[in-house]
């Protein structure tokens, strides 16, 4: 059932929710409505980028309506400590994204969620927000829903354990959470680039292999001027350079080996019971003579602490390629579903406090829940209500 193309407004079912982050200790805030659009261009996924509602204010400064509330209760964080010490900040209230698809979302919807800064227990703190989103779930009237868990930590160590050039690594991290790109990725680094270079663009490409990045940058400027193309989807300039730059850089490294597109290909591919993952990582491991004793360790930890917090994790499911569909994810990830209908989920974003102006790295772990999903979701076969 698709949610209803008009909003639902905050109700009992909202305060219900934020109750049980405020019975933990957070406390309620509201960020402000209108954000500096360059704050998400840079670090969201595309799927936000492009539902952004965008406009310049009088004085001509770009500004758009906040399309989630995470990233400005981190600026109302920032603002009021610098991101120093911990706090617990919680909230309710309206996003916006542009319904590009038509498929009968509504452009405004209600988020309720909870963000924690600091902490020095990650997995204590990620099993901690996973149960309180359960339970947050159940007040809002929904006591039926499946488990998606993954960790983006894992994937970092397994590449870092991988023999392939340095750059490479950095590109597979950037664009884990990107499926289909990241298939194409693996496949264009298996083959130099050829397979998927074998086009109008080859020559450009070939032709920037041997230029620096400033001269390169020099050159796709004046290309896309010259075909009148001005960069789409949030991308800059410099980020067209710098895929063309990468795309040249693969035609001249040798190609991944095939046991290495493989051992990626299969740990992409695993979808686990989390009582299953821990041995079935170590013996992914084992096989492929690399080393994830410590980001398997603090998984185990973490399923074992998220039982210990009253979470069932007989209806949850670990899969090692789930990465969500925002950019500044950096470890632990879950969503919370009915059916196709995805309602909820969060996870930790490490690095994103200091993108946006503390002056060192800021642990941190949130939620956010979706009304209208929530409702769609009670209300479908899958869902009932609690009682």
């Amino acid at each position: 059932m698709a949610p209803s193309k008009t909003p639902v407004r905050q109700s009992a079912r909202t305060d219900a929710m934020r109750a049980v982050f405020e019975g933990a200790g957070f406390v309620n805030v509201e960020p402000p409505l209108l954000q500096p659009a360059d704050v998400f261009l840079d670090r969201s996924g595309e799927d936000i980028r492009r539902r952004l509602f965008v406009f310049n204010d009088p004085g001509g400064q770009e500004l758009c309506l906040r399309p989630d509330l995470t990233i400005p209760t981190c600026r109302l964080y920032l603002d009021g400590n610098g991101g120093r010490g911990d706090a617990r900040l919680c909230y309710a209230g309206a996003a916006f994204r542009y319904d590009a698809t038509g498929s009968g979302e509504a452009n405004e919807f209600i988020q309720t969620g909870a963000e924690f800064f600091g902490g020095k227990d990650a997995e204590a703190a990620d099993a901690e927000m996973l149960a309180l989103t359960t339970s947050a779930a159940r007040a809002g009237g929904l006591d039926t829903f499946d488990i998606k868990l993954g960790d983006l930590a894992l994937f970092d160590a397994l590449v870092d354990a991988l023999d392939i050039p340095s750059g490479w690594r950095s590109r597979l991290k950037r664009h884990f959470w990107r499926p289909a790109y990241f298939k194409e990725l693996i496949a264009r680094l298996a083959t130099n680039g050829s397979a998927s270079e074998a086009d109008e663009r080859g020559g450009l490409i070939a032709a920037l292999a041997g230029l620096d990045e400033e001269n390169a940058l020099n050159v796709i400027e004046d290309v896309l001027g010259l075909a009148k193309i001005a960069p789409v989807g949030g991308r800059s300039v410099a980020e067209i350079a710098e895929r063309f730059l990468e795309r040249a850089a693969d035609q001249s490294a040798a190609p991944l080996s095939k046991d290495t597109a493989k051992l990626i290909d299969t740990f992409m591919s695993l979808s686990l019971k989390p009582k299953d993952a821990a041995r079935r990582l170590r013996d992914l491991a084992k096989g492929a003579k690399i080393k994830l004793d410590a980001p398997i360790a603090a998984l185990e930890r973490r399923f074992e602490l998220i039982d210990k917090n009253g979470v069932d994790l007989s209806r949850a499911t670990f899969e090692t390629g789930f990465g969500r569909k925002l950019e500044y994810y950096t470890g632990f990830v879950f969503e919370l579903s009915v059916g196709d209908n995805v309602f909820a989920g969060g996870g930790r974003y490490d690095g994103l406090l200091q993108s946006l102006g503390a002056k060192s790295r800021v642990p941190a772990v949130g939620c956010a829940i979706t009304l209208e999903r929530l409702t769609a979701a009670i209300a479908a076969p899958k869902g009932r209500a609690a009682k």
